[in-house]
């Protein structure tokens, strides 16, 4: 059996999502995968999510092969939020988690404005993956890129941050492609409620479970789950953009107000 520990920081939702998209990864070319977190009440910005396999868990191929995958369009919707098919190892992966059940229409996930298209976003950030970056790195490492899907709120700038605007300069900020890259796989699987843009809860769970149950556990989880609790906000970014917020542990959140 292989077991492979990842640190996180809990508050990150993108980070999170990552992490289902790394189970979603694996299980797509791996048995047997089950994943779990391992947190600590005392520690509320650090943990751990845990992959077990049944064979080796070989990330660098899985990465490199994620890295060079052929980008396709899903026919049907404008090209600024077009559905994406990832060609993995000849298999197909679909991602169009930021459009409603009909792909009629976009739905508060979709961070990106302007002239950005799907397929150039998803195309920028893959090329800025690392396949033999150290795992205990995965989340940390940075690039200067102004590609991001908005789930990492660490990326997300403002003028008054900076003392000025890098979009309006034509200056990059920091990425964190793996971030970027894993959580726009995990959200298409492990897809949060969000009709409205505030209080987006995600559950951290803490018992071994395969990919199949872990979507449901994720983002609606049951009575007697052993869990930890989390929600966060939608939130803009000067006129069009929006970023995904750092979350609150909702059971200290209620102890303290």
């Amino acid at each position: 059996m292989s077991e492979l520990h990842i640190p996180i920081d809990p508050l990150n939702p993108g980070q999170f999502f990552a992490c289902c998209g790394l189970l979603e990864l694996t299980a797509f070319h791996c048995d047997g995968v089950l994943a779990h977190f391992e947190a600590d009440e005392a520690t509320p910005r650090r943990a751990s999510f845990v992959l077990d396999s049944d064979t080796p868990l070989e990330l660098p191929k899985l990465l490199r092969g994620l890295r060079d995958s052929e980008i396709t369009l899903v026919e049907g919707q404008e090209e600024s939020t077009r559905p994406v098919t990832l060609h993995l190892s000849g298999r197909a992966m679909t991602l169009d988690w930021w459009l409603d059940e009909f792909r009629t229409d976009t739905t508060n996930l979709k961070c990106w404005a302007g002239q950005v298209t799907t397929r150039k976003l998803l195309g920028d950030l893959l090329a800025l993956v690392k396949p033999d970056t150290d795992p205990c790195k995965f989340f940390v490492t940075a690039e200067l890129s102004k590609s991001k899907f908005g789930v990492d709120p660490r990326s997300a700038w403002n003028a008054l941050d900076f003392g000025f605007s890098p979009d309006a300069h034509n200056r990059d900020a920091s990425t964190y492609p793996m971030v970027e890259v894993l959580a726009a796989i995990g959200l298409q699987g492990f897809r949060p409620d969000a009709r409205r843009r505030h209080r987006i809860e995600y559950y951290l769970w803490t018992s071994p479970l395969p990919v199949e149950v872990a979507r449901l556990a994720a983002v609606a989880a049951w009575e007697g789950l052993p869990r930890f609790e989390y929600e966060f906000s939608i939130a803009k970014r000067g006129q069009s953009y929006k970023f995904f917020t750092f979350a609150e542990d909702i059971e200290r959140k209620a102890y303290y107000q």
